[in-house]
């Protein structure tokens, strides 16, 4: 049964001393939430509720359920340290990871704090309370002395504003919103986009089509991912958790070691020029008879510039003969067919977006209104902006989960376990002391955001167009450096750089 918290209005006096234990209110259900949702179970903190828009746990890796979808990076970065799993490969498909992560919310009893296709519309702060009061689609309202918005980087799909789109007579979804009831057999396909997501999807359904028609606006850095079904007897030697348990270790001091000589995404780096050369090494072996598509497939800005592709195959199916690869953009939609930038149309059935994520665009889906009635939008009305990416000045007792420059520093779930124990600590203060609200202080965030800006300034991100900035072009959602560095400033800013209300 879902335990709702109270409604009922109090007097801040009347919060300090009431003997009821602190409320979280959690939105989203996938990594960051039930990350946050566990620490939460473990630290004695059980008035709790996670909402969650979709019908079952999993945030990302439940809605990106397309054809292939998998992880790009080594399974044990996607391993929790509660719940360390034996992955049956290097690289976990989706249903396996959902089914991982659905595991990880049963193990520790989050099903009962969970409220499903529930989506939270607005999060306004109430200054008389120091508590926020969330309020749901369906305009149900619940009170809250905190809020952790955990809705990831990935949650709010980017559609194209194309002409025509709203003519087009054929079938046409975003790749995060795949139609599964959608055959795609003998059909003419266009895919738009030439990122991970597409990557992964083009050679899972070029078998199945007729016509793919890959519309590319520019050439993605592609390395190949190396991937490995482990076998039985791999299998059976990590049943053994010791085994499994330093083997996830290994994989974070290997992940760490790699910043110590300049981390791959650092411009000029002995690690960038290295991964250049083996996506350029890459492309000569595949498209040796080519030509043609190996000059397309080429990028023309630094590498890493944008998030490289990792895939054993995608190159490989642009040259089978019912696949062509069209090295331009998408101008326009008719009714039976898609143009592109030399004016060319080609007729399809079936249009397929992928076209990313909204990703720089943070709580685009949500309104939150903290102290005065500033909008959280207004306040990023030139790019988003944290401290540590987690708390931001004017929104007491909310914090984010994986929010603005934690991106690209350390695998997903390190970095939600390490926010969920900050948030935990600052918890712990507040029963400590008595205090009401934490609040960050305005000169700290505006110092280390200056310290990271001249940080990201370094990498190739800064110097190539990509969905990790903002309207001004500033770098928005991501982290240049190594997990220690930020554990550390987790730990030593928390304290100087908040201040509470009693």
């Amino acid at each position: 049964m879902v335990r709702k918290p109270p409604a009922s209005v109090e007097s801040a006096s009347a919060l300090r001393n009431r003997p009821e234990p602190l409320s979280i209110g959690i939105v989203g259900a996938g990594i960051g939430g039930i990350a946050m949702g566990v620490a939460l179970t473990r630290a004695g903190f059980g008035n709790f509720t996670i909402f969650e828009a979709e019908p079952g746990v999993g945030g990302t890796w439940r809605v990106n359920n397309y054809p292939g979808s998998s992880v790009d990076l080594p399974s044990m970065g996607y391993s929790f340290s509660f719940n360390n799993r034996n992955w049956t490969g290097t690289h976990a498909n989706q249903p396996e990871l959902l089914e991982y992560l659905e595991d990880s919310a049963r193990r520790f009893g989050l099903y009962g704090h969970l409220r499903l296709n529930t989506t939270v519309q607005e999060t306004v702060w109430d200054e008389q309370t120091h508590g926020y009061v969330l309020i749901t689609e369906a305009d149900e309202r619940f009170r809250f002395d905190v809020v952790v918005s955990a809705v990831g980087l990935f949650s709010d799909p980017n559609y194209p504003q194309w002409p025509g789109l709203n003519v087009f007579a054929g079938v046409a979804f975003h790749s995060a919103r795949w139609r599964h009831d959608v055959s795609l057999t003998g059909q003419r396909v266009a895919i738009v986009g030439a990122g991970s997501s597409s990557a992964q999807i083009i050679p899972s359904i070029a078998g199945q089509v007729s016509q793919l028609y890959v519309f590319q606006r520019e050439p993605g850095w592609v390395i190949p991912r190396n991937a490995v079904t482990y076998s039985s007897l791999q299998m059976a030697r990590y049943e053994n958790r010791r085994r499994r348990v330093w083997r996830r270790r290994k994989f974070f001091l290997r992940f760490e070691w790699g910043f110590l000589s300049g981390a791959i995404h650092v411009a000029g780096s002995k690690r960038n020029r290295a991964g250049e050369q083996t996506a350029l090494d890459y492309i000569d072996r595949v498209f040796r008879d080519r030509p043609d598509l190996r000059a397309a497939v080429t990028p023309q800005y630094i590498f890493s510039g944008k998030r490289r592709v990792l895939s054993d195959d995608y190159y490989q199916t642009l040259t089978k003969p019912n696949v062509e690869l069209i090295p331009h953009s998408v101008t326009e939609l008719t009714r039976t067919g898609v143009i592109d930038a030399t004016g060319t149309e080609r007729e399809i059935d079936v249009l397929i977006l992928a076209t990313g994520f909204k990703a720089a665009h943070y709580l685009s889906r949500m309104k939150v209104v903290g102290r005065g009635g500033r909008d959280l939008q207004t306040a990023w009305q030139n790019g988003a902006y944290a401290l540590l990416g987690m708390a931001v000045p004017g929104f007491p007792n909310f914090y984010l989960s994986y929010g603005p420059g934690t991106n690209g520093g350390a695998p997903i779930t390190y970095n939600a376990e390490l926010q969920a124990a900050y948030v935990v600590r600052n918890l712990r203060r507040m029963q400590r002391t008595g205090a009401t609200a934490l609040d960050v202080r305005p000169g700290f965030v505006r110092a280390y955001n200056r310290w990271l800006a001249r940080r990201n300034a370094r990498t190739a991100w800064a110097r190539a167009n990509n969905y990790m900035k903002g309207p001004n072009g500033n770098i928005i959602t991501q982290w240049p450096d190594d997990m220690l560095t930020m554990n550390l400033l987790l730990r030593l800013l928390r304290r100087p750089a908040t201040r509470r209300d009693r």
